[in-house]
């Protein structure tokens, strides 16, 4: 009986440790078949390009602040806020009573001006007449030398000079009356839509005030600055992306018109310009913008994804999968913008490469690729 208890005994240990030990190997196989869970991207050519973002505030291609040239009481306006005007088109007038008047008084001017010297002229020509007979008897010894003097004094064209003289200078006021009459008419000096109006009918107007602006908006201009680094990566005529959000519209699409050669006063940035067509006036003055200027490019170049790269011990490198399994690839970047990389070495045209999930991989990993 005892005998066949301890049989029994036996039989069950050695079952136990048999089960137990299949248990053990079906638990480490399954460890050593577990896979990570990635997701990848396939290698390929394509261009590539660096952008760098500047901010800046739009302008007005062209603007002008007019003031009248001299004070005076206004005595009507053209004008209101968003009018379109063109250029030469009356803005507002002035009193015209005492520079009508100025006029006047500068013509009458002239005309005595005129007068005299028409005067002195003919006084001229009998003064010749008498100079000639004169200087005849001057040579007979019938008159001295200083009776002869005086007649040649008379014959002079000094008076008939000096008379000129003030025709010219009658002429002159003329021209500045009449020229403060025009002015009394203000005209725009540029086409564009007003963007202030500060005078009123019955108000003075002041020659040290702008009365009316207007701005040229078929253009707008964004003034902006860049490093030293940035400023022999752009050239003048190249065409840039502007974002400006509060237009509702992301891109459009601005030219380099002006590149300063020197830092701006300072400043250890160079000053640029860049012109936007803006014909239906969706951008306005004083609006906020993204300058995307392109600072590197590179064409028909092997790319992946930007965050495919890991860096171990230093190195940079890129897992690429091959019948289910992760392979480590040493690399050498070239540029980068943050969305896609440019790969020098390493990684060939059409390669399998993880974008997602690299940084839990070792050589040899078993993958599992998310669709």
């Amino acid at each position: 009986m005892k005998k066949r208890i301890s049989l029994l005994l036996v039989i069950v240990l050695t079952l136990t440790m048999f089960l137990s030990g299949c248990g053990k190997k079906e638990e480490t196989s399954s460890v050593k078949e577990k896979s990570v869970s990635i997701e990848t991207e396939t290698s390929k050519k394509q261009d590539i390009n660096v952008k760098t973002t500047l901010s800046a505030k739009v302008k007005p291609v062209e603007e002008s602040n007019v003031v009248p040239k001299m004070p005076g009481k206004v005595t009507g306006v053209n004008v209101e806020i968003g009018k379109k005007v063109n250029k030469g088109e009356v803005l507002f007038t002035l009193d015209k009573t005492d520079l009508v008047n100025g006029v006047k008084s500068a013509q009458a001017a002239y005309d005595m001006a005129v007068a005299s010297l028409n005067m002195k002229q003919e006084q001229m020509q009998n003064a010749k007449i008498n100079y000639e007979r004169m200087k005849a008897l001057y040579e007979e010894g019938a008159i001295s030398q200083k009776d002869f003097e005086q007649y040649e004094l008379q014959a002079s064209s000094t008076n008939l000079n000096a008379a000129q003289a003030q025709v010219d200078q009658a002429r002159v006021g003329i021209e500045n009356a009449q020229s403060n009459l025009n002015n009394a008419t203000v005209t725009a000096p540029i086409s564009g839509i007003i963007t202030a109006v500060n005078i009123n009918e019955g108000e003075m107007a002041s020659s040290g005030q702008a009365a009316v602006s207007i701005a040229n908006m078929n253009k707008v201009v964004v003034d902006t600055d860049v490093s030293e680094y940035l400023i022999n990566k752009i050239k003048l005529g190249e065409l840039v992306d502007i974002s400006i959000k509060s237009a509702n519209k992301e891109n459009f699409k601005g030219k380099i018109t002006a590149l300063s050669p020197a830092t701006a006063s300072n400043s250890m940035t160079y000053p640029i310009k860049i012109e936007v067509d803006n014909k239906d006036s969706i951008i306005k003055p004083g609006m906020f913008a993204n300058v995307n200027l392109v600072t590197d490019k590179k064409g028909n170049v092997i790319t992946i994804p930007s965050e495919s790269v890991v860096i171990k011990d230093g190195e940079s490198i890129v897992y690429t999968v091959k019948d289910g399994i992760a392979h480590i690839n040493k690399v050498e970047i070239g540029i980068d913008n943050g969305e896609i990389v440019e790969i020098k070495k390493g990684i060939k045209q059409g390669q399998v490469v993880v974008k997602k999930g690299q940084n839990y991989l070792e050589e040899g990993s078993k993958v599992e690729i998310n669709k």
